[in-house]
């Protein structure tokens, strides 16, 4: 961290020096430890010569008290509560905390509290101003207007300003969550934003400022206009931080070669509606909970009794509950599941001691036993079922409370500060308060449901990232198998994102040219999807296909329309042996059928005839066939129709010529399908198997490809090679072909056909920034396949 942190510090502005305006940004993971690496951000920025330095930590009281209680402990080193007390004595006002019990040479002073936001009263009945404590001044603020408001009067009206009128001392920004609430969404000709104005406000009152971003997901700091300079757009640096060894993040449960993927269990979508209709209002009567809601809440009781167990008997547990953004709904569902823990409770305190056979005749006692026996608990902690009831389980679930997390419940409904001694145990639920920046200590189980498919939303959602010591093994998320697809099309834009920043750095690019690069990227239409949603009939924008493989892993689930695919997909496939030239060298194909010197206006026609579903932004045929028609690669298309497959043979004529081509359907178990979507891999959002495109190359090839992978910084130790890595610059544009068993099993809408057909385009990377499809979106059609935003009224909540 020391070194990450002189490095960050290293790109920031010189306190020496007469003015400068630097604006950046830190990427780092959800729940990863990015208030640490600012804190120590904080240290050295005082001891260098920072005289303020103001942190935006979120839109939350409960969170902006926990990142005071942190700058607290690890900054300043003394109670801010006492300090700011006009009337405490003067021992308990400098009360060590933290750091300050080790004493030190270099004082700094918080202008904030842990009770108390930023007033201006407060410090004037403490005599405090920023010239007169001689020493460098914390302030922890919520981003809310008028707080902000409030401290740049303060700051103009009470501190002394050079001829230029701005406060001659300098000044480092720290924006925790930057791409909430900061970024402004206003049209360009319309005043900015209430937060982001005051933000630029905040920062043209002095005359050297850093502006340092922080934030998981910066995709829309990144689509910022980079041309108007008093914005936010972070154009002086970007930087990654790396995720330590021992931290599950995104990538470890949601990623295509995941690690973690046991901990998802999918919530049953159909008994959620009947509890919690999707478009339900504030004063909706909460009368029923679903039952995967308490299979969850049982099993949190039964991870507490495991962990006590294991000994650790006093760290803080947390489950998450979140399925409503309204406050009045919430504290229902708190009002049912502390009914439900009391009667839990005493049935265990009156009947756990008993003989299993007597003991199990009460209802929840057998739930909790078959939920035990469900997830193996006893293989997994090498516990009996008989002597963790008997011996654990009262005495652990005996604490555990539930609590609402709102903004009606205040700061205190997740006290973990007072209960450092023994350990909170906790039920909480809650909506926005716990999406962003709060940490839910200990956190176990999650149940989780959320209408929205924003990457940086979604992604801030996840609570349940982070540091998992002794009880990763345990560790259960609920969620929609919709919002287990989207975590993975976020880990793959996230993971992406990260990889450019290092190539960026590498090749010492601008973080203008970097946001170019990026919203070019397909997985980047989805942002801008989400920011003309709401007032615009479509959008136009440039997408990159250089280096990319695009995949159809969405279909309409119209019979027709799938029957039209089957026909357009078997009509090309026939014409193959006219139009190319048939490949047969077994040790590039890896047996799979295989064409040469495809014209290009062939594939083109392919992919304008051949219908997906237009959520599936990444795939816009009509713009990949224009842009396939005006380039034309010298030796055509390779084509490859994958031939071994999992499934049955499948039953439709294919031909070569007069030969026969037998093709065994790629078995899909996991297919998920609706009234108007398919999803043919279910919620993972790719149609070919890992590594197909390697299909074509020669064995040299193939390794070239990979050292040139693992020779980008950050990825030397990566197990497996993305298939773009195989999409090198000599090699031909690759066209492949997929036929799909389905199996409906898992799917709400099962009259649909047994076999459906799948497409994939791989792109060779080039070095020209022109190699851009031009995609128009419909957002007309769009909205009426899909909400991309929440169905919410903010003052509703």
């Amino acid at each position: 961290m020391g070194k990450v942190s002189d490095e960050i510090l290293d790109l920031c502005g010189d306190p020496s020096e007469d003015r400068f305006a630097i604006k950046g940004l830190v990427l780092g993971d959800v729940q990863s430890g990015k208030t640490a690496n600012y804190t120590a951000i904080c240290n050295k920025a005082a001891d260098t010569g920072y005289r303020i330095i103001i942190i935006l930590a979120g839109m939350q009281e409960n969170l902006r008290k926990q990142t005071q209680e942190r700058l607290d402990a690890e900054c300043t080193g003394r109670k801010s509560e006492y300090y700011l007390d006009p009337k405490a004595e003067q021992g308990i006002k400098n009360q060590p905390v933290g750091v300050g019990r080790y004493g030190t040479n270099k004082k700094i002073v918080a202008f904030t509290s842990v009770t108390k936001d930023f007033d201006s009263g407060i410090l004037r009945n403490n005599n405090l101003g920023i010239e007169n404590v001689n020493c460098p001044v914390v302030l922890v603020v919520k981003k809310n207007k008028r707080i902000l408001n409030n401290l740049i009067k303060w700051l103009s009206d009470n501190n002394t300003q050079n001829v230029a009128g701005q406060i001659d001392l300098p000044l480092m920004l720290i924006d925790d969550e930057a791409d909430n609430a900061s970024v402004n969404t206003k049209d360009e000709d319309s005043k900015p934003a209430a937060i982001n104005d005051c933000i630029r406000r905040l920062l043209n009152l002095f005359s050297k400022t850093t502006y340092l971003g922080i934030t998981a997901t910066p995709f829309a700091n990144i689509f910022i206009d980079p041309e108007k300079d008093d914005d936010l757009f972070p154009a002086d640096f970007i930087y990654a931080l790396s995720a330590p060894t021992n931290y599950i993040g995104a990538d470890r449960i949601f990623g295509e070669n995941s690690d973690s993927d046991y901990m998802l269990q999918e919530i049953n979508m159909e008994k959620l509606e009947e509890c919690f209709p999707p478009k339900h209002k504030k004063d909706f009567i909460v009368e029923n909970l679903p039952e995967d809601l308490y299979e969850a809440s049982y099993y949190f009781l039964l991870l507490n009794a495991i962990r006590d167990y294991r000994g650790d008997i006093a760290e803080h547990r947390s489950m998450m509950v979140h399925i409503s953004l309204y406050t009045n709904v919430q504290n229902q569902i708190q009002e049912i599941l502390n009914m439900w823990l009391d009667q839990v409770k005493s049935d265990v305190r009156n009947y756990a001691k008993l003989p299993l056979a007597q003991s199990e005749k009460i209802k929840n006692i057998k739930a909790m036993h078959v939920v035990w026996d469900k997830y193996n608990l006893s293989g997994i902690v090498g516990i009996e079922w008989e002597d963790l009831l008997k011996n654990y389980l009262h005495k652990a679930i005996s604490p555990i409370e539930v609590r609402a997390v709102n903004m009606k419940t205040g700061a205190a409904s997740l006290d973990y500060f007072n209960h450092k001694n023994d350990g909170l145990r906790v039920i909480a639920v809650g909506g926005n308060s716990m999406s962003r920046g709060l940490t839910l200590e200990g956190l176990g189980v999650t149940y989780f449901h959320r209408n929205t498919k924003m990457y940086d939303t979604l992604l801030q959602m996840g609570r349940w990232f982070g540091y998992r010591p002794n009880y990763g093994d345990i560790v259960k998320i609920w969620m929609t198998p919709e919002a287990i697809d989207w975590y993975g099309q976020i880990t793959r834009a996230t993971a992406e994102l990260k990889e450019e920043v290092a190539k960026m750095r590498n090749a010492n690019q601008t973080p203008r040219d970097f946001g170019l690069k990026v919203r070019q990227d397909p997985g980047a239409l989805i942002v801008t999807a989400r920011n003309k949603m709401r007032t615009a009939t479509d959008l136009t924008c440039p997408v990159s296909v250089s280096g990319n493989l695009l995949e159809t892993p969405r279909l309409k689930a119209s019979k027709n329309i799938l029957s039209s695919n089957e026909r357009i997909f078997k009509n090309f496939v026939n014409s193959l042996n006219d139009i190319g030239k048939k490949f047969l060298d077994t040790e590039r194909t890896k047996g799979h059928y295989y064409w040469k010197n495809v014209p290009s206006e062939s594939v083109a026609q392919l992919l304008l005839d051949f219908e997906t579903n237009p959520w599936h932004l990444s795939f816009n045929g009509r713009a990949l066939a224009e842009f396939i028609e005006s380039h034309q690669w010298n030796e055509g298309w390779d084509v490859v129709l994958i031939k071994k497959g999992t499934g049955i043979p499948y039953d439709g004529v294919l031909k070569c010529g007069a030969e026969n081509l037998v093709i065994e359907g790629t078995e899909r178990r996991q297919i998920l399908a609706d009234k108007k979507m398919i999803s043919v891999s279910g919620t993972k959002l790719r149609v070919g198997a890992g590594g197909c495109t390697r299909i074509g190359l020669t064995q040299d090839e193939i390794k070239d490809a990979e050292k040139a992978y693992r020779e980008i910084p950050g990825n030397e130790n990566k197990k497996n090679v993305p298939d773009k890595a195989y999409l090198i610059s000599d090699r031909a544009p690759i066209l492949m072909l997929h036929v799909i068993q389905a199996d409906y099993s898992k799917a709400e809408n099962k009259d649909l056909p047994e076999f459906l057909f799948a497409l994939g385009v791989g792109f060779p990377k080039t070095s020209s920034s022109t190699e851009t499809a031009n995609y128009k979106v419909n957002l007309i059609e769009l909205r009426n396949w899909v909400d991309v935003y929440d169905n919410y009224d903010e003052e509703d909540m």
